[in-house]
């Protein structure tokens, strides 16, 4: 029996969601300001030190991260902790980045800004990551004093500032609990441009219990829309295929977007409850296409990247089971599919990565793929070598379909159910499919 690409687990299993809590400070008087001020500076300073040693030394080899923060941290007198989520922060960062952003280069070029705006603007994050044996964060504590909560920032030296924290109401009844110490929570604190105001975000690792589904929805990614197949795990049967509109999400302006890409994770959310299905997220690496330049402008202008995020944050937190999976090969095995079932080359795509992650020995029969490469990159294609090599490879594929189409055929007539229809070659899946039919199909707006 070919195991599956899924390991089978338990019918409820724990996982974990990122949840983030708004909130921001007030600064009473001014010696707290210019403390907080100080601290702005010197982690900004640390950020730079860090992004600049990193692409002169460390990718050539020259120096470790460890000897990177040791560095800064002498540079800039910060305490390790601080150096090291501050290097956190630059270490996905790709090459000539500008920090403060480029829009506030521009303006102090042309002179719109002063220089201490500028200083300001480029230094305008704190950020101190969650530890749960230091009692949910060392640098910056939520404490309460007096039924009040406030955040205990570390300015060095053995000295803190205390300053008024203020969250939402809805949020406190709701999410209280997980502020006492008892989880790790990442503080970000963020300076406006326009003014003196902060801004204060807290984020939460929370666990939750997620139930094991009967059946996968395979999610085929593209530019205008998701394709999306439901197929049962145990028989390996199609019972849905469909695809979600998503070209708003190229039209619309960015400030609109992240709503619109809630709406499609959320249509997810509801396909994967009504189907009792896990979601598996096809994972593409955008980064390293390259074709001709309308090609290249549309693949890289998908917001892959948060749709995969919020689709799995949304899942999860409803009692979903969700993951990234790499999607490689599975448009060459959905060309040859769409012409045996006549669907287009995207819902077969979408059939042939539920496939994938059911049966992986059938996939690499039809892509030729070397090994199981999970949510990372391919692992490359099996050398074709000599003639020999060839024929033998496709004699073994051959007598695998064949083994697998008369089992099926033998299963169809024990249980009284459709024959094979004619004119169908060497396909297991594409033979329950003709079998099956009709299946259900689905087209969803973000309407």
């Amino acid at each position: 029996m070919v195991k599956s690409a899924i390991d089978i687990r338990c019918d409820a299993f724990h996982d974990m969601y990122e949840l983030t809590l708004p909130a921001n400070i007030e600064l009473s008087v001014v010696e707290e300001e210019k403390a907080l001020e100080n601290l702005f500076f010197a982690f900004g300073k640390a950020r730079r030190l860090c992004y600049s040693l990193r692409q002169k030394y460390e990718l050539k080899g020259r120096m470790s991260k460890s000897e990177i923060i040791k560095r800064v941290q002498a540079i800039t007198g910060l305490n390790s902790r601080y150096v090291k989520d501050a290097y956190a922060t630059i270490e996905n960062l790709p090459p000539h980045t500008t920090f403060g952003g480029l829009k506030n280069q521009r303006l102090r070029e042309k002179g719109k800004i002063t220089r201490e705006e500028y200083k300001k603007r480029r230094n305008s994050i704190v950020y101190a990551r969650g530890d749960k044996t230091k009692g949910g964060n060392l640098n910056l504590r939520i404490v309460e004093i007096a039924d009040e909560k406030y955040l205990r920032v570390n300015i060095g030296n053995r000295k803190w500032l205390l300053l008024k924290l203020f969250i939402p109401k809805k949020y406190m009844e709701k999410y209280a609990k997980y502020l006492d110490g008892s989880h790790p929570y990442s503080v970000l604190i963020k300076r406006r441009d326009n003014d003196d105001k902060y801004d204060v975000r807290i984020t939460i690792r929370v666990e939750c219990n997620v139930n094991e589904g009967s059946r996968i929805i395979a999610l085929d990614m593209n530019k205008s829309h998701i394709d999306f197949c439901v197929m049962d795990k145990k028989h390996k049967d199609v019972v849905a295929i469909g695809k979600i509109n998503t070209a708003e999400l190229q039209n619309t302006r960015s400030e609109k977007r992240e709503h619109q890409i809630k709406k499609v994770a959320h249509k997810v959310k509801n396909l994967a409850k009504h189907f009792n299905a896990d979601v598996f997220i096809g994972k593409l690496r955008t980064s390293k296409f390259k074709s001709h330049r309308k090609a290249n402008r549309i693949v890289h202008q998908m917001p892959q990247f948060k749709l995969r995020k919020w689709i799995k944050h949304i899942c999860v937190k409803n009692g979903v089971r969700c993951e990234e999976r790499s999607e490689a090969y599975t448009t060459k095995v959905g060309r040859i599919l769409s012409h045996i079932l006549g669907l287009d080359v995207h819902k077969c795509s979408a059939i042939a990565f539920a496939l994938k992650l059911l049966d992986f020995h059938m996939f690499k029969l039809l892509s030729v793929v070397s090994s199981y490469e999970g949510d990372g990159s391919p692992r490359g294609r099996q050398k074709r070598g000599s003639s020999l090599t060839g024929t033998a490879q496709h004699d073994e594929r051959m007598k695998c379909w064949a083994a697998m189409m008369s089992s099926l055929m033998r299963t169809e007539r024990g249980d009284g159910g459709y024959p094979e229809t004619p004119g169908i070659r060497g396909l297991l899946l594409t033979s329950r499919l003709k079998a099956c039919l009709p299946f259900h199909m689905v087209n969803i707006k973000i309407w």
